[in-house]
């Protein structure tokens, strides 16, 4: 159960973190680092719809199905661009630290396909990738939609290695076991989430502990202040609210919302809810 609870501390946003990961070039110089055959390594995409380009970011170990009602939702007008993290939910893991990798693929991606200026929504490890992406390349996203999660994430250096240690020298048995314990603890619709647990069970176990010390390491909190775009940050009714809204106060142009009664699945447990904050957000900032 401790696992649990300490994974649940770390996915939902927690204290400032005492180092900073640097992130890797998001551009060698290449010609083909934006070509329109660039293939990401750090996630894979399915792309759906034609219109206003919107990138989908799932958290830690979920597959892309977890947007699936949210690209519903969006319907007609929407080009949605949804991602599972590599080494997650059954895809290949890559050696690279995943966050950092995945926002330097991103980068590639949106100039590769000529995204302008596309819609970013990322939910928990998501968010933080949202965050990083935005802060690093303001000029190139579009609105930011961030659900439950902060530019930085809790515990220490000695932390982050114990939660990596232990993820990745799981049994079959034990990392099965704790990822349904701690995902069925993050939405008050275990129906909906008993797919995504089945997905997240078959993570590679060192992706998913690299993910967790990378994120612990890794603090946003002085950088997001280079974000340009407008924030959304769509937060769970708990009791990390207060350290979100912390975090995130020197975002030029932000706003965050708490939908009450909702677990860390804000989109599983107030569909509606979180639909009606989505929707007026995007028609506000029509581009």
């Amino acid at each position: 159960m401790r696992w649990s609870i300490v994974l649940l501390a770390v996915i939902a946003c927690g204290s400032k973190p005492p180092a900073v990961a640097e992130p890797s070039d998001d551009d060698d110089g290449s010609p083909f680092a934006r070509g329109a055959d660039f293939k990401p390594k750090a996630f894979g995409v399915e792309v759906k719809g034609e219109g206003r380009p919107v990138v989908l970011i799932p958290g830690l170990g979920c597959p892309g199905e977890v947007w699936e009602s949210t690209v519903e939702a969006l319907g007609e007008g929407y080009e949605t661009h949804v991602l599972t993290l590599s080494g997650f939910a059954g895809r290949p893991a890559i050696k690279e630290p995943l966050s950092a990798a995945a926002r330097r693929d991103l980068a590639r991606y949106i100039r590769s396909r000529k995204l302008d200026r596309p819609i970013i929504v990322g939910h928990s490890m998501g968010g933080f990738i949202a965050y990083w992406l935005a802060s690093y390349h303001p000029d190139l996203t579009g609105p930011v939609i961030v659900v439950d999660a902060g530019p930085a994430l809790s515990g220490d250096m000695e932390e982050a290695k114990a939660l990596r240690s232990k993820w990745k020298n799981a049994s079959d048995e034990e990392f099965s076991t704790h990822t349904r314990i701690a995902f069925a603890s993050m939405t008050r619709n275990p129906k909906r989430m008993e797919t995504v647990i089945q997905k997240v069970a078959k993570s590679d176990r060192r992706a998913f502990a690299d993910a967790i010390y990378e994120m612990v390491t890794t603090d946003l909190t002085e950088q997001v202040n280079e974000i340009k775009s407008p924030v959304l940050i769509l937060a769970a009714d708990g009791g990390f609210q207060k350290r979100i809204r912390g975090q995130v106060e020197t975002i030029p142009d932000h706003e965050m919302i708490v939908l009450k009664g909702t677990k860390h699945f804000v989109m599983f447990d107030d569909p509606a809810g979180f639909t009606r904050v989505v929707a007026k957000f995007l028609t506000t900032h029509a581009e």
